[in-house]
C-alpha cells in the first residue's frame, strides 16, 4: 500500500516536471527579453519590469502613477507630459557594443519630438535613441539617423519597433529595419544618413520617455533581432503564443 503510494507520487511528480520543462517559450517569456515595462501600476513610483530580470524603472521627480498613470491600450498607459516626466531604469545599460537588439512600444501622442527609450554613452555612434527623429519615428546612434515616412503624432495608439541584426559592424542602411502597426515601414525618402555604425556605449542607465508627451505602454526590449513574423504579434497582442523554433 505504502509502495504504491510512493511510486504513484513519483510518478505525478515526473509528468509535473516533464509538464513544465516542456511549457512552450511565448515572446513574454522569451529568455531573450531584456526587460518589459506594462506600465499597469496606478500607484507609487516604481514601473515594474514584467521580465525575469525585475529591471524595475522609477519615474524621476515627484512624478508618480498616481498623476501619470491612464487608460492604455492594454489596460493602463503612462503619461508623459514631454518635460520632466522620464523613467530610470538603474543599474541597467540597455544592450550595448554592436549586439544585435529590438526595441518596441505601444505610442499615442499628437507631438512627433521626444525620446522613447535611449542609453549608451554620450558619443558619436555610442548611443542608441529609439524615438522621433525630424518628426518621424526611427533610430539615432548620435552620427547618422534612420526614420519612417508615416507620421504617427494623430493621436492613435501605434506600434513602433527597431530591430538590429547580429553584424560585426551593424549599420543603420543595412543592419537596422523599422516597423510601424506591425509592419516593416516605408522609409523616408531623405530619412537615412549612416555615418556611424552601432557601438553603443554604457555609461547611462536605460531613460525613457525624455522629451516625449503622450502615452506609453508595453516597452519592450530584447537582445536579439525579433522576426516579422513575431513583430506582427506584437502588434496583434498575440506574445503569449509559442515561439517557432
Amino acid at each position: 500500500m505504502c509502495r504504491t503510494r510512493v511510486l504513484g507520487f513519483a510518478l505525478t511528480t515526473l509528468l509535473a516536471s516533464t509538464a513544465m520543462a516542456a511549457e512552450p517559450v511565448t515572446l513574454d517569456t522569451d529568455p531573450n527579453l531584456c526587460g518589459r515595462w506594462t506600465f499597469d501600476e496606478t500607484s507609487g513610483r516604481i514601473a515594474a519590469d514584467a521580465s525575469k530580470h525585475k529591471r524595475n524603472g522609477t519615474l524621476e521627480g515627484d512624478l508618480s502613477f498616481d498623476k501619470v498613470s491612464a487608460p492604455g491600450k492594454v489596460d493602463r498607459a503612462l503619461r508623459l507630459d514631454g518635460e520632466n516626466a522620464v523613467v530610470v531604469i538603474k543599474a541597467y545599460k540597455g544592450v550595448t557594443g554592436t549586439g544585435p537588439r529590438t526595441v518596441a512600444a505601444w505610442i499615442k501622442t499628437t507631438r512627433s519630438q521626444g525620446r522613447i527609450v535611449f542609453w549608451g554613452t554620450d558619443d558619436f555612434g555610442q548611443m542608441f535613441n529609439f524615438g522621433f527623429v525630424r518628426g518621424r519615428i526611427g533610430v539615432t546612434p548620435n552620427g547618422g539617423y534612420l526614420y519612417i515616412n508615416e507620421e504617427t503624432d494623430d493621436d492613435e495608439w501605434h506600434h513602433v519597433a527597431a530591430v538590429v541584426q547580429e553584424a560585426e559592424l551593424p549599420n543603420l542602411h543595412d543592419d537596422v529595419k523599422l516597423y510601424l502597426d506591425g509592419e516593416p515601414a516605408e522609409i523616408h525618402d531623405i530619412g537615412l544618413l549612416d555615418l556611424w555604425p552601432l557601438q553603443t556605449g554604457d555609461e547611462l542607465d536605460v531613460r525613457i520617455g525624455q522629451g516625449y508627451k503622450g502615452l506609453l505602454d508595453d516597452l519592450r526590449i530584447y537582445d536579439r533581432p525579433l522576426s516579422d513574423e513575431e513583430i506582427k504579434a506584437l502588434f496583434k497582442l498575440q506574445t503569449n503564443r509559442p515561439l517557432k523554433q
